[in-house]
């Protein structure tokens, strides 16, 4: 009944286009190449636009608000800040529309309903050729993918395995040739040249000649998680003109998400680090996968991040190094902070930028760089529901946390989309914006519905996105939807600046070993009761090690890591150094942190990471030698970083099965129930009972009204 009235609404406004003259009486036209039923949808998307502010197209109001959108469009790109090759002739007939528009809606109150709908048509229609003039999006194509998505939480959706769990198949890899005027779209790949399958994450090359996308073939029946028959998503490169198809990696891994480095490599997103992550279960395998980098032929493949849960979304920021997103949920919430980190190309001085410290943004993904601007756009989303959200313009140069409550500032953001809350968060929206390819600070493509975010706490089914030229003046220009499957991914097939190609600052000298610098031991997110000393430093390995396990702990309170040694701490600078043991994923606090009820040294801003170390030296330096990069916090509110190494790959069940506990795997072998008469499984719940209570008691230390360290008793 929808879709139906939303058809009959753009006929109407069709016919009265069609029918009606402008007050000088010039036909009021779209541009003449469209066709009939390409300008039907357009205006039928106008009116689902004004449906989302709850009024009609004929609406004084949205007469007025198109009018407004109108002027600032038109003062934007005829001002100093507009974008160089904007065609004098376009600017010359919006001026004049512009004009004409404003003589008549000074007498709105007079026209009739079908008038104002004449009217409103009119300005939209000036307005969209205004936009679409712009010489940033003027005569490129457009690449982006058709794609069917399991629905259920991120964590899925890149992971082929739920694609054969759920029976979801479908998409391919298109190009928009005329974007601004049909929504005919050539296909590059699709099932007739891959096979039955699923597509994800479309990157292009600097030179605009090349696409990465990834690729899932489906399994001729639903394999098991171990079985060799289960599908994964590999990467696959083609040409811009449909030749070169090729694939990339090979494997059991899920091989997601690439993006060109400036060095000519790839990043991607991997489960090859091996482990899964701490929501993982028997019956819902989620594997862990982290930042890896490879050739550009697939060769020489490289764990960037050694992360002990999930990351997503690299792309390359203008100062050359990678940013992306990372869910840190050691010890706290597991549907809040999803930042956005960055790190080099070579995996060294990873920090987080922003949303590490937030519960007011539940996740932020897809980050991008705009370019000519130092800021990055992302998509404000959520944790229990697939990617999408509302969009956000980050100024990396006013990040920074609160003083009085710990948290992310809310000052180094722009939101974008104001009329879409955050998902989870606050609550859900009932539309949802994904994958914004920045054109400028004011300009983007984008992936847009009308439907509220899929997702298991949301809406179980996946919805309708079509492709869109968005602008920061509230113009939301449709170039492509076709019903029935989303469109994702838009990106220009045009060459862009490359940045700076960053050098790896990996010693080969040190072999197995690593320098590291922790300059004060003493300062943390918030400060040290008065008077308390600080002796010694505890590093332990995180608990549950991140194995190849069939089952792991889902959750583990921080008492319950494994502890390997205490560190002397310098009594006058703070400083530490101490021999470490490699190959486990290890953190750090101050002994005593959870007795005393003092904030613990939360570890997210990692040292540099090591090529394959065994053994690490944290080397002692001078207090008053600043570290290589500095991460800014306001004073008293400094980090303490953590050691993040690898866990050991574990890839057989047996393997898995021998790395239990003896209890536990003889239970695992017979299924036997214990003495007490609970499942096993259950009784691997028992340790969230604790973590509720410590996040409880958390929750009350970190909250905005105890954020004091004269709070905490």
């Amino acid at each position: 009944m929808i879709r139906s009235r939303q058809a009959f609404l753009g006929a109407i406004a069709a016919a009265f286009l069609l029918a009606s003259t402008t007050g000088s009486g010039r036909p009021a036209e779209p541009p003449p190449e469209a066709d009939r039923g390409f300008r039907a949808a357009i205006e039928a998307d106008w009116a689902r636009q004004e449906a989302r502010s709850k009024r009609r197209a004929s609406d004084p109001t949205s007469v007025r608000a198109a009018l407004e959108r109108f002027e600032r469009l038109y003062a934007h790109l005829s001002g100093p800040d507009a974008p160089s090759g904007m065609p004098a002739a376009s600017l010359e007939r919006a001026r004049k529309e512009l004009r004409r528009a404003r003589k008549e809606v000074r007498r709105l109150s007079e026209l009739e309903d079908s008038e104002r709908l004449r009217l409103y048509l009119r300005i939209r229609w000036a307005a969209r050729e205004l936009a679409l003039a712009n010489p940033l999006f003027a005569g490129k194509p457009i690449a982006f993918l058709e794609r069917r998505r399991f629905v259920c939480q991120m964590l899925h959706e890149y992971l082929g395995y739920f694609y054969d769990y759920g029976d979801v198949a479908g998409g391919g890899v298109y190009v928009l040739e005329r974007p601004a005027t049909s929504f005919e779209a050539r296909r590059l790949a699709g099932e007739d040249r891959l096979g039955k399958g699923n597509f994800a994450t479309l990157s292009v090359s600097y030179d605009g000649r090349t696409l990465y996308f990834a690729f899932a073939r489906r399994a001729d029946r639903k394999p098991r998680f171990y079985s060799p028959e289960r599908q994964s998503f590999h990467i696959y490169a083609i040409e811009a003109d449909g030749t070169g198809l090729r694939q990339l990696t090979f494997g059991p891994d899920d091989d997601f998400d690439p993006c060109e480095l400036p060095d000519g490599g790839i990043a991607f997103m991997s489960t090859r680090r091996g482990g899964f992550c701490r929501c993982n279960n028997e019956w819902e395998p989620i594997s862990t996968y982290t930042l890896h980098r490879m050739e550009r032929d697939g060769s020489q493949i490289r764990t960037l991040s050694f992360h002990e849960t999930n990351e997503w979304h690299p792309s390359v920021l203008a100062d050359g190094r990678i940013a992306y997103s990372r869910w840190d949920y050691v010890d706290r919430s597991a549907a809040n902070f999803h930042g956005i980190w960055v790190t080099n190309p070579d995996g060294t001085g990873a920090a987080a930028i922003f949303g590490n410290y937030t519960a007011r943004i539940n996740a932020c993904y897809q980050p991008r760089a705009v370019p000519g601007s130092r800021r990055i756009v992302f998509v404000a989303g959520a944790h229990h529901a697939n990617v999408g959200g509302a969009l956000v313009l980050l100024d990396p140069a006013r990040t920074g946390l609160d003083p009085r409550t710990g948290e992310d500032s809310f000052d180094a953001i722009e939101v974008l989309t104001p009329e879409i809350r955050f998902p989870e968060a606050p609550g859900w929206p009932k539309s949802y914006f994904h994958s914004p390819w920045p054109l400028s600070e004011a300009f983007y493509l984008v992936a847009f519905s009308y439907d509220p975010l899929p997702g298991m706490s949301s809406v179980n089914a996946d919805t309708e996105t079509g492709l869109y030229l968005f602008d920061s003046f509230g113009g939301l220009e449709l170039l492509y939807r076709k019903h029935g499957i989303p469109a994702m991914y838009p990106v220009p097939l045009a060459a862009r600046p490359k940045p700076p190609a960053i050098a790896s600052t990996l010693d080969p000298e040190l072999g197995d070993e690593g320098e590291f610098l922790l300059t004060d031991v003493r300062r943390s997110l918030f400060p040290l009761p008065e008077g308390r000393a600080v002796r010694e430093d505890a590093h332990g390995e995180r608990a549950p090690d991140r194995l190849r396990e069939r089952r792991v702990r889902a959750h583990a309170p921080r008492d319950r890591a494994g502890r390997r040694g205490r560190v002397c701490v310098l009594p006058r600078a703070g400083e530490e150094a101490a021999l470490l043991p490699g190959n486990r994923c290890l953190g750090e606090g101050r002994p005593g942190d959870a007795e005393r009820r003092v904030p613990p040294a939360r570890g997210e801003a990692r040292m540099r990471r090591l090529p394959r170390a065994s053994r690490h030296r944290i080397a002692a330096r001078s207090a008053d030698r600043a570290p290589a990069r500095s991460v800014r916090h306001p004073a008293g509110a400094r980090r303490i970083e953590a050691l993040e190494l690898r866990a050991p790959r574990t890839t057989h069940p047996r393997c898995a099965l021998r790395a239990m506990p003896r209890r536990r795997r003889r239970r695992a072998r017979t299924g036997r129930r214990s003495r007490r008469g609970i499942h096993p499984i259950l009784r691997e719940l028992a340790p969230l009972r604790t973590l509720v209570r410590m996040g409880r008691r958390r929750n009350r230390l970190f909250s905005r009204d105890a954020a004091r360290p004269d709070a905490i008793r």
